[in-house]
């Protein structure tokens, strides 16, 4: 036998063996002989392919495939795979049931007798049955026989109340018992003078009703007026949004900030002129009573005639060398001999001061 042969062999030997481990852990084993069934049901809830398919908790077969029914694509179809040497009557029932209350469905074969020679072929169709969670726990016979086994224990329970709440009981829950009818009592005898209260206070709540009618009967005749009002003060409020009243304040608050820092300013140019007044005001007294340069000046009257004088003669002075200007400047270029001065008649300067010595 040749290399490539024994390879052949050897892949298709660990091919056979990759899907009989892959049926086994379906739960179908292919080196048994094995037939199918079908069921339908209307919900599955949950069902999935390799659930356990058992007799009385017995497993003796797996799901094999869960598909829809092609013709009306609302029943589900559930392939049962039942070990080859279990025979199925044709009463056989496939109950669809919960294992448990955290979830899990399995499928519990339910049938009558034994059968022989009228047992179900495989592909045969099983009818099926679904049953909830509650369904699942409590058969359908045994629910009557724990609705009495609940009724006797609730009975019993009753029955031990009733002693402990009995009026003689000296147990705490009877004394709790008795309590508690007493506060019932009380709350019954507080309704009762509520009630009475009510009752005498009731043309007083009229009066009151009365008048939250007529309040409300004003506030809906002036429902116009409040409207006016509330567009109002919407109008206001949007027209105030639209004015940026907080960058208006805060370039007020900086306006504010520059004239105090300019009245600080004009402030201290205040102080200074009072000073400069009052340094003013102290030179001048000390001029009209004399004291100082300036007072001596102000005060002393033969200087202020000598000073007059003195202005006179320099005019005098002016006017003269305007009028005769060689009598102060002779300027001869080729050393000609100057002439004497000569006495101008009416002479401005000379009469003045002849008259002033007179």
């Amino acid at each position: 036998m040749s290399r490539e042969i024994r390879i052949g062999l050897l892949a298709v030997v660990a091919i056979g063996a990759l899907i009989w481990g892959y049926k086994f852990l379906l739960g179908n084993n292919i080196l048994k002989r094995s037939d199918t069934y079908f069921v339908e049901y209307g919900n599955v809830d949950q069902l999935k392919v390799s659930d356990a398919v058992s007799i009385n908790g017995f497993q003796i077969g797996t799901v094999q495939d869960i598909y829809l029914k092609p013709e009306d694509l609302q029943t589900v179809v559930v392939i049962l795979n039942i070990k080859g040497n279990i025979k199925l009557p044709k009463n056989t029932i496939a109950e669809l049931y919960s294992t448990s209350v955290m979830g899990g469905r399995a499928i519990n074969l339910e049938y009558e007798g034994v059968c022989e020679s009228d047992c179900l072929p495989s592909g045969s169709q099983l009818q099926g049955r679904e049953f909830g969670l509650l369904g699942s726990l409590v058969k359908p016979g045994e629910l009557d026989s724990y609705v009495a086994t609940v009724q006797e224990g609730i009975g019993g329970v009753m029955d031990s109340l009733n002693a402990h709440l009995s009026e003689d009981a000296s147990n705490e829950i009877g004394k709790t018992f008795h309590q508690l009818q007493q506060t019932i009592t009380n709350l019954n005898q507080t309704t009762s003078q509520i009630n009475h209260l009510f009752s005498q206070s009731s043309s007083k709540l009229v009066d009151i009703l009365e008048n939250l009618a007529s309040v409300t009967t004003n506030i809906q005749s002036n429902n116009q007026e409040i409207a006016g009002l509330l567009k109002n003060t919407n109008t206001i409020t949007n027209q105030l949004a639209s004015a940026q009243l907080d960058t208006t304040i805060l370039r007020t608050n900086r306006t504010l900030g520059s004239t105090g820092d300019a009245i600080g300013s004009l402030k201290e140019t205040l102080d200074k002129a009072d000073q400069t007044f009052a340094q003013l005001t102290q030179l001048l007294t000390q001029i009209n009573k004399g004291e100082g340069t300036l007072g001596g000046l102000a005060k002393d009257q033969a200087l202020y005639d000598n000073l007059t004088s003195l202005s006179e003669n320099i005019d005098f002075l002016l006017q003269d060398v305007r009028l005769n200007p060689k009598r102060y400047i002779n300027v001869s270029v080729f050393g000609k001999k100057q002439k004497d001065y000569e006495k101008p008649e009416n002479d401005p300067a000379y009469d003045t001061t002849n008259a002033g010595n007179q």
